[in-house]
């Protein structure tokens, strides 16, 4: 071999050797005692047998498989029983009272246990040209603090800036470490959900909005048409401010 021909490192040797096992398969059925002869070192642990490390490979491979599994049960189970809980509020909601105020209190009972929170805020915004016992869940002021929020239309988690909290949840805002917000309206209208937990993990940034946004879904249709029904005019009505 001459000076200037290179010589194969342990790099390339080694890949020549596995690609040569994996075309000969065969190899180790005409060298039986090789298989139980090479010993594989490990870093903690005496050296075993080709044998036992191959099925300790496929053991450890299968363990993770299980995890997987067992993780993927369990998220299917989740789902099933948000499902279920959105299937409750629907349900709740054809059987909610007439009156707009009955409705309010009975949106924010029922979401209150099916996402159980520990705390439920309903806010509104829209010209009202009607006496209604629902004037308390108007506030605009608080809703002027989500401006970004109600404009993209997506629910989200996470935490609340203090002056948030405060807005929605008043005295309990201390309290709240985690909360869901879910936008609510159909165009004429507009309004906010939220729901907060004292716990910081109940609804964590990295927590799915898929049911929450199907709850405010909901929410959005049964509000929308009662409000209209009940005096509401949409808040981009021009002719609201000549109603009395």
């Amino acid at each position: 071999m001459s000076d200037e021909q290179a010589v194969p490192g342990p790099t390339e040797i080694e890949r020549v050797v596995v690609n040569w096992l994996r075309e000969h398969p065969e190899f180790f059925i005409r060298h039986p005692d090789l298989v139980e002869s090479l010993r594989v070192p490990h870093p903690c642990e005496p050296a075993v047998s080709l044998l036992e490390y191959q099925n300790r490979l496929l053991r450890e491979r299968g363990q993770r498989l299980h995890g997987k599994l067992l993780e993927l049960v369990a998220i299917a189970r989740d789902n099933d029983r948000l499902a279920e809980r959105v299937q409750r509020l629907a349900l709740d909601l054809l059987d909610a009272p007439n009156e707009l105020d009955g409705l309010l209190y009975r949106i924010k009972a029922v979401l209150r246990d099916a996402f159980n929170a520990d705390c439920v805020a309903l806010c509104l915004e829209a010209a009202l040209v009607a006496d209604s016992g629902a004037a308390e869940f108007l506030r605009p002021e608080a809703l002027a603090l989500f401006e970004g929020l109600l404009q993209v239309g997506k629910s989200r988690c996470g935490r609340l800036r203090p002056e948030q909290a405060t807005a929605l949840f008043g005295d309990c805002a201390p309290q709240v470490a985690s909360a869901a917000l879910v936008p609510l309206g159909d165009g004429r209208w507009r309004g906010l959900l939220a729901l907060g937990s004292w716990d910081e993990q109940r609804f964590h940034p990295g927590a799915g909005t898929l049911f929450l946004g199907r709850a405010g879904e909901l929410v959005s249709r049964a509000l929308g048409a009662r409000l209209l029904a009940d005096g509401w005019r949409a808040r981009s009505d021009p002719s609201s401010a000549h109603e009395g």
